[in-house]
């Protein structure tokens, strides 16, 4: 786990190796009972309603009393008032702040937990009745992990130029377990200097990480000389939203192509070494006359599309995508150390196959595609399986490389990508928002400010994925039938390290009982909890209970970790 992973406390008995299936299952084993206190005698039972509790209340799913300090406990053996902002009461409130003082509940660290109860957070809490089964089987091995990460956009110099970059670094790199870094082609021909920003970045995520950073370098728009338009920017200028024609008439592939050479020769000299190479990101996207933006317009193959202009049908030729990768990919071809193709880049699902249909496997090293027009609460799974299929047809990987969502959508998302299409990398966009940005960007990573920087919802969301695996990981089989809850389980190459991520999609809290039953020598489990409508961001639960209860609020994202 990148060499973060706190220490864990306790040990998963068995795993027997190949083929070994571990099952997380409900069992009368772990049917809590019910804590007996004096005269309270559904002190810390679970409920759903204050007449279940006797004297005391229901609160928070379990009986027991508010308090403004420990003599409001005083007649509950063992109990402490636990602050109402302690991550123990708001881990068992389901990640909200209950609106009193605190809380009685016993504290770990005054002793055993009574019968029926786990540590969480730091205090004893009820364990559910009611569990749902998982199962993992280690032995049913998916697609193998490149990575996780997100588009550095236009945001480098602003990023190198923060007075608290040396911290930006940290939360970037360090804290998120970030490892793919996606930039964008700024190279013109005569401007190698703007290149050093990239630089000083990649540096420090190599200092963070303690090797270089899986990097992909893509591009909206060839530059003004390249674009039929004279400018990298469209605004509605569909007919000339494409590549520029030679002085024959013909597109200018040859020029692309020469230009890409000499941007990775540049990139080359300032240091940066590419792993994978966009030749043009969104290819089947022209911008609205109401939304300007970089782009530039390539159909699969070079022909005519038909498209109606001020209520006319046009025929408009655009250049084809596969020609332009065919002349870049002779471009480059002697060059020390090309980067591979991971394309074509297109907005979604849905175009993928057109444009992967035209493309020679032998020239592609992996099968990049956005995910706008995807709706998180109504996901088209047949879609993303199709993705799937074609990989396999291919045989090259699957990679997400654009996409913005909150931090909700963005744990759906991965899940649905990483699970049903496969993805071996999955990117947000974007990693830094500007802080021209007032209030920030929800949909970001990071929103950046003038003295300091936020960590955005979609953070956390990432970093339940990114912090607690590696490349090289495997995902392998999970399944869980409860509805709305996604799970996907990521092993370790040697087997020693296993982490489950587990989505809870839904409005209703969901209760998962976790059993090894085959021979796996874990040294412990750690439990990580954001929960999107509460308070906790990365909220770090201790170490997974004996008795392997875990809860999943509604609209949370939970991981285990085993070491």
């Amino acid at each position: 786990m990148n060499g973060r992973g706190a220490s864990l406390a306790w040990r998963v008995v068995g795993w027997l190796g190949a083929g070994a299936l571990a099952v997380v299952s409900a069992s009368a084993a772990c049917s809590p009972t019910e804590p007996k206190t004096g005269s309270q005698t559904n002190w810390l039972r679970t409920c759903e309603a204050s007449a279940e509790c006797g004297l005391l209340s229901c609160i928070c799913g379990a009986c027991t009393q508010p308090c403004d300090d420990d003599d409001g406990c005083s007649t509950l053996e063992g109990a402490s008032c636990v602050a109402a902002v302690e991550d123990g009461t708001i881990a068992i409130c389901g990640g909200e702040r209950y609106p009193s003082a605190g809380l009685c509940f016993p504290r770990c660290e005054d002793g055993p937990c009574p019968d029926g109860t786990a540590c969480v957070a730091g205090v004893c809490s009820p364990l559910a009745p009611d569990t749902a089964p998982l199962t993992i089987d280690v032995e049913m091995r998916y697609q193998t992990l490149i990575g996780f990460g997100a588009s550095l956009t236009y945001s480098e110099d602003e990023i190198v130029a923060h007075p608290r970059k040396g911290a930006l670094f940290d939360a970037m790199f360090t804290d998120s377990g970030i490892d793919v870094v996606r930039m964008r082609d700024r190279f013109e021909g005569d401007n190698a200097d703007d290149l050093d920003a990239m630089v000083e970045i990649l540096a420090a995520a190599t200092e963070r990480l303690g090797r270089a950073p899986t990097t992909l370098m893509t591009s909206a728009s060839p530059p003004d000389f390249l674009k039929a338009n004279g400018s990298r920017v469209c605004d509605g200028d569909v007919v000339t939203c494409t590549l520029a024609r030679t002085d024959s008439g013909e597109f200018d592939y040859a020029g692309f192509a020469e230009h890409w050479r000499a941007s990775l020769e540049a990139h080359a000299a300032a240091g940066i070494e590419l792993d994978y190479l966009s030749i043009q990101n969104n290819p089947n996207w022209a911008p609205p006359e109401s939304d300007p933006a970089v782009a530039c317009r390539f159909l699969p193959t070079e022909g005519t599309e038909t498209l109606l202009i001020d209520g006319a049908e046009v025929e408009v030729e655009y250049p084809g995508f596969a020609e332009a990768l065919a002349a870049v990919g002779a471009a480059i071809a002697d060059l020390d150390n090309p980067p591979g193709f991971a394309v074509p880049e297109v907005t979604g699902v849905l175009a993928l196959p057109e444009y992967a249909a035209e493309l020679d496997a032998a020239d592609v090293a992996a099968l990049a595609h956005h995910l706008y027009g995807t709706d998180p609460q109504d996901v088209a799974e047949d879609a993303f399986a199709a993705i799937g299929t074609l990989a396999a047809d291919f045989e090259r990987p699957v990679f997400q490389t654009e996409m913005r969502a909150g931090g909700m959508d963005t744990a759906i998302l991965m899940q649905t990508a990483l699970t049903i299409s496969g993805a071996s990398m999955y990117l947000q966009n974007d990693f830094a928002a500007s802080a021209v940005r007032e209030g920030g960007d929800d949909q970001a990573l990071i929103s950046l400010e003038d003295e300091g920087f936020v960590l955005e919802e979609p953070f956390h969301a990432m970093r339940h994925f990114a912090y607690f695996t590696e490349p090289g990981w495997v995902r392998v089989e999970a399944a869980l039938e409860v509805e709305d809850v996604l799970v996907s389980a990521w092993l370790a190459p040697e087997g020693g390290e296993l982490s489950v991520v587990l989505v809870n999609a839904g409005t209703e809290g969901r209760h998962i009982s976790l059993r090894f039953v085959s021979e796996v020598d874990f040294d412990g489990a750690q439990v990580i909890r954001t929960t999107f409508d509460g308070l906790e961001r990365s909220a770090e639960l201790g170490a997974l209970p004996e008795e392997r209860s875990l809860e999943l609020p509604a609209r949370s994202i939970v991981t285990v970790a085993f070491r």
